[in-house]
Formats: structure tokens, C-alpha cells, sequence
């Protein structure tokens, strides 16, 4: 942890609306500790993850600012799925996924987000036995890289609740494949926060924090001083990383929401 601090806070580039150049400067000047970049769709292979010279222009832009990249997230699992019934787009993920343990170990960054999707609607066994195979696929090279891969709950899948992440995690049986736990949408599925962190415990490999109903932390839906509580009281010390509404004027609500969730967590 930074200095003495038993926690960081971190930023997706969205929330305060940089690219990638741009992102580093304006974290620090905000107050963040590190970023998580997003890699998306058809683009991702355009992005500077995928070039020796990309990623030595990111580590550079780390260094000079001290902003560390805390993870990467791969939007690219809502065009390529594990649970995807084209066997071209599965094999296209794991090639992601594998390139970004590689870029990851390059970075420094110790979490790789992955959205448990199932683009096809597949019943619920059959996308679950697609996520564990293929999950167990590249679970060696995580372990390999040292970088957990977080499964994040999202919305259209056929992953509802937290038993079911927690089911995920399970049926892979490494400890390297873990949850990238998101605050808000555990409420928005119609689950408890504060329940599903208890359940999940030591399997959380990384936070997400917003605020479902509301444009800044504390005037939506989420018992956030619950979900805060209920990580101290199981130990986790990683980062906080916002995914919470740019707003008209981003830089305003980041300030916002850093110092409502410092004043949490401290």
C-alpha cells in the first residue's frame, strides 16, 4: 500500500473522461492512486497493450506521474465470451486473456477484470461448464504471471448472484481466479452487498465502487458504509476502483467521491 495507507483508490479512464495519454496527469492531479484500463471490443488489439512500444509509453506515463496501473478490464468479454456458442470467439478470449497476463506482468498490474458474460443466452449449466473450462485453461499462466483474474458479476448472464461467482471460483479450484467484486451491481441484480462480501470473503481479489440511483457516492442505493465495514472486517486491503458517472463535470465528482469514500474508509 501507498505510505501507510491500508488502501487504494483507483479510477477507470471513463469516470473522468481521458484516454490513455491523457489519464495518468489527470489522476494525479485528482488524488488517485492508480488506473485500470479499459481494452474494448473490436479495438482491443489497436490499443498500446497489444505493442512493445504501447506498453513502454504506458509504464512510462506510470512512472514519471507515480500513478500506478492497478488492472486491466476487459470490456472485450461483451464481444468475446468464455460462454460463447462460436468456438473462434471462446478461443479469441482466451487469447486475450492471455495477452493480458503477459502486458499485466509488464505493467505491474496485479488484477485482470473479467465480466462473467454469456452473449447467447446459454442455459446456465451449459455457460457455466464454458466458463470453468476455459477458465482452467489459462488459470496456470495467471498463476505463472502472479496476476489474479477477478470474475465480475454483470447484468444479461447467466450469473445472477454471488453463490454463483462464488460456484465460478470453486469449480476452477485456483488462487489465482477470484472475484472482482462490484458494489453496485450486486445491489442492482437484486442482491445484498454487504451479504455477498461476507460470502465471498477472501476470494474478493478487487473492488468496484458506484452507486446505482444516484450521480455521486452516498445519493444512490448502495449501503456503502456497509460494504466498507464489511471489507475491513474480512481483511481486504486492495484497491478501490471507481466506475461511478462522469457527470456533466467529471473532475468535480471524482473530488466528490474520492473524499466521501476516504472519509469511509478512514
Amino acid at each position: 500500500m501507498a505510505g501507510d495507507k491500508p488502501y487504494k483508490i483507483g479510477t477507470l479512464e471513463d469516470v473522468i473522461k481521458r484516454d490513455w495519454r491523457n489519464l495518468f496527469d489527470a489522476a494525479k492531479a485528482l488524488g488517485f492512486d492508480g488506473v485500470e484500463l479499459g481494452v474494448r471490443g473490436d479495438t482491443y488489439i489497436w490499443t498500446e497493450l497489444w505493442s512493445a512500444e504501447g506498453c513502454s509509453a504506458l509504464m512510462e506515463r506510470s512512472r514519471r506521474t507515480g500513478v500506478e496501473i492497478a488492472s486491466l478490464c476487459l470490456h472485450t468479454f461483451w464481444k468475446f465470451s468464455f460462454a460463447d456458442t462460436d468456438v473462434a470467439h471462446r478461443m479469441t478470449a482466451k487469447e486475450i486473456v492471455l495477452h493480458a497476463l503477459k502486458a499485466a506482468t509488464e505493467l505491474g498490474a496485479r488484477t485482470i477484470l473479467i465480466p462473467v458474460t454469456n452473449p447467447n443466452q446459454l442455459p446456465p449449466e451449459q455457460a457455466h461448464a464454458h466458463w470453468v473450462e476455459e477458465l482452467k485453461a489459462v488459470a496456470y499462466e495467471a498463476r505463472k504471471h502472479e496476476v489474479m483474474l477477478g470474475l465480475e458479476l454483470v447484468g444479461r448472464s447467466h450469473a445472477k448472484t454471488g453463490q454463483d461467482i462464488l460456484n465460478l471460483i470453486e469449480a476452477v479450484g485456483s488462487p489465482k481466479v477470484g472475484a472482482y467484486f462490484d458494489c453496485g451491481n450486486s445491489k442492482s441484480l437484486g442482491g445484498d452487498p454487504v451479504q455477498d462480501i461476507h460470502l465471498l470473503k477472501d476470494r474478493i481479489a478487487q473492488v468496484h465502487i458506484k452507486d446505482p440511483g444516484g450521480n455521486l457516492l452516498g445519493q444512490g442505493k448502495v449501503d456503502l458504509k456497509g460494504c466498507i465495514d464489511a471489507l475491513k472486517e474480512t481483511g481486504y486491503r486492495g484497491y478501490f476502483v471507481f466506475e461511478t458517472p462522469s457527470t456533466d463535470d467529471p473532475d468535480a465528482a471524482a473530488r466528490h467521491n474520492l473524499q466521501y469514500l476516504k472519509n469511509l474508509l478512514e
